[in-house]
């Protein structure tokens, strides 16, 4: 291969392996951002339990499980809605629980002022990255010919 054609095999290829590892970044990004927490025993009063710490940005796509004291199968509780406010989650398959233990996502950045802002943004900030290297370098591929 030739000196800028080998150049353009390689960028490619880079470009390549960073779109398979980009996936990966997002994950960590969101394990950073999150951290699982257990509420053990919570009273269930008409299909809803009050939960101790807030849903990780009030999506009830952040409940990892419910497991009730009931004769209900495993995963036939499920989070229905979540009122943030008062951090209500109500529940949908109660048949005849009387608690629960829920496991959920919290914010796990609370205690560090304006790290879960920088952490949201890293993956747009990789792309921004990206982006101005590959830029760059057709910038001085294209100047360094004439």
């Amino acid at each position: 291969m030739g000196g800028t054609t080998g150049k353009v095999v390689i960028g490619l290829i880079m470009i390549a392996v960073l779109m398979i590892m980009f996936p990966l970044v997002m994950t960590a990004t969101h394990d950073l951002q999150t951290d699982d927490q257990v509420d053990a025993d919570l009273a269930i009063t008409t299909d809803d339990v009050t939960l101790t710490v807030s849903l990780w940005k009030a999506e009830v796509a952040s409940v990892l499980s419910i497991v009730g004291n009931g004769t209900e199968e495993a995963g036939a509780i499920t989070a229905a809605s979540y009122v943030e406010a008062t951090k209500v989650l109500t529940l949908a398959g109660v048949t005849d629980s009387t608690t629960a233990t829920v496991t959920y996502e919290m914010d796990g950045l609370t205690d560090y002022t304006g790290m879960g802002t920088l952490v949201g943004i890293t993956p747009l900030l990789i792309w921004i990255a990206i982006l101005a290297a590959v830029l760059g370098g057709i910038w001085f591929s294209v100047k360094g010919r004439g």
